[in-house]
């Protein structure tokens, strides 16, 4: 071959070669960057249920106190201290734990492992996961927490937004509560040596203007999140950061029925050690004890009416005071200590307003106290049930308040939590009204009801073959 055709030859050879060495780097490089996404899909899967589970694991231990277990659905604060340092992991910054009243960066801040007793998560890239969350929703807030919570303050519910701004991934009647962010790798301008830069968010978390608006994964002000990456015009990202969020929804649907589980247990509790086998009559739904609407919740009144078959749930520290009020409702071998221990263990439902969301009916075959113009058993439509079973007995769970019903609901005022059209659900046409009168004005077919619909939840207390039991119908 000659030597000049053994030239060409050779210059085709090392381009090929390096078109080869290009192309494997290209694929290694993606293979690492898609390993890298997948790890920080996977960290930010797993904070997301460690928060879900501590908030609503939550113990409750009494009415207060430093960790404030008394609201299931609350969330821990985030960690505010460096990596590395003494503190790092844990909620607050060097012990000092407070992020409600306060400024909005004590809301913003890296996710708690040490607090939640979890290993430490980090991305794709090696950092440690950040975590925001909304105003008076912390572990540290003495409010009561139940499907009427709103951001305190006047602050802002969040929001996320997928493809830069292009698509939104919140729903207005399910609004975003807190959000996990993957902070990925530095870019340019973020310095991360020092404890004081590790500690500020703008060396981790970007925000950034499209044709969408302008958003920020730091300012919980603006409260519009992004998940990225987002390049810019030289194809630069100029937002790295990957967002998951927590809706209001992962944490009081769940709260909700835990709330009426353990208000069954409670009422069950009830008609077995003082009713003598007969349920506790509801309590007035106008009562002001039943409709507050400022403050902590107070520790009286809302108790079972004897003239009553249908209105609100009693306050379960009624119902706990009459169990504790006579030696005799006391199990045989318990002593008033341990009795007094068991009933607190309630008392969460009442520091937190829950009576304030059922509605609570009770036939008079059932109920203690027998009022006039009750029906002895309950007639419930779209259930099936046991052939022989009757009803004795219906809970409505009211989901948050709706803007798509008319009028709206609103849940502010005593007079507002006092009628019960702003809590549950009107059923289609032609029974439309059929759940949703017995507060306010007297039902139109008494002791009637159907499956419900829209947020709301139906329980039923069902005697079938001697027992009786309490079904979840939805």
């Amino acid at each position: 071959m000659p030597r000049a055709q053994r030239g060409i030859a050779l210059g085709l050879l090392l381009i090929a070669l390096i078109v080869m060495v290009v192309a494997f780097g290209a694929r290694v490089y993606s293979a690492g960057a898609s390993r890298r996404d997948a790890a920080t899909t996977r960290a930010l899967a797993e904070a997301r249920r460690q928060l879900l589970a501590t908030a609503l694991g939550r113990q409750p231990i009494g009415v207060g106190g430093g960790n404030n277990d008394n609201r299931p659905g609350s969330l821990p604060c985030p960690d505010l201290n460096a990596p590395g340092s003494a503190d790092a992991g844990r909620s607050g910054l060097a012990g000092n734990v407070s992020c409600n009243g306060s400024p909005d960066t004590n809301r913003l801040g890296r996710l708690p492992s040490r607090t939640m007793v979890q290993p430490v998560l980090r991305d794709g890239s090696g950092e440690p996961l950040w975590y925001a969350l909304v105003r008076g929703l912390d572990d540290r807030d003495d409010s009561p927490l139940n499907n009427d919570f709103v951001p305190e303050g006047g602050k802002p519910w969040f929001s996320l937004w997928l493809d830069a701004g292009r698509v939104t991934a919140t729903s207005p009647d399910d609004p975003v509560v807190a959000v996990v962010i993957a902070p990925g790798a530095a870019l340019a301008g973020q310095p991360r040596d020092t404890a004081a830069q590790q500690r500020n968010p703008a060396n981790y978390l970007e925000t950034a203007t499209t044709a969408q608006g302008r958003f920020s994964n730091r300012d919980l002000q603006l409260a519009r999140f992004l998940d990225g990456p987002v390049p810019g015009a030289n194809g630069v990202a100029v937002l790295n950061d990957r967002v998951l969020a927590i809706r209001r929804s992962d944490l009081l649907v769940p709260a909700a029925r835990r709330a009426a589980r353990e208000y069954q247990q409670l009422l069950a509790l009830w008609a077995e050690q003082k009713g003598g086998g007969r349920w506790p009559n509801p309590a007035d739904p106008a009562s002001a004890e039943c409709t507050e609407s400022t403050g902590n919740a107070t520790s009286n009144g809302c108790a079972p009416d004897a003239a009553r078959c249908r209105g609100r749930l009693p306050k379960s520290v009624a119902l706990t005071d009459e169990l504790q009020s006579k030696a005799a409702y006391r199990p045989i071998g318990t002593s008033a200590a341990d009795w007094s221990a068991r009933l607190s263990v309630y008392h969460w439902l009442y520091r937190n307003r829950w009576e304030q969301q059922f509605f609570y009916a009770v036939g008079t075959g059932a109920s203690h106290d027998a009022p006039a113009g009750c029906a002895a058993s309950l007639t419930v439509h779209g259930v099936p049930l046991p052939p022989g079973a009757t009803v004795q007995g219906v809970m409505f769970g009211a989901g948050p308040p709706r803007d798509d019903t008319q009028p709206p609901q609103r849940r502010v005022s005593p007079l507002e939590k006092s009628r019960l059209a702003n809590y549950l659900d009107p059923l289609p046409p032609p029974d439309a009204s059929l759940n949703v009168q017995g507060w306010d004005q007297p039902p139109l077919r008494p002791d009637e009801y159907a499956k419900s619909v829209g947020n709301d939840e139906m329980y039923l207390l069902v005697k079938s073959n001697g027992a009786t039991d309490w079904i979840h119908a939805d």
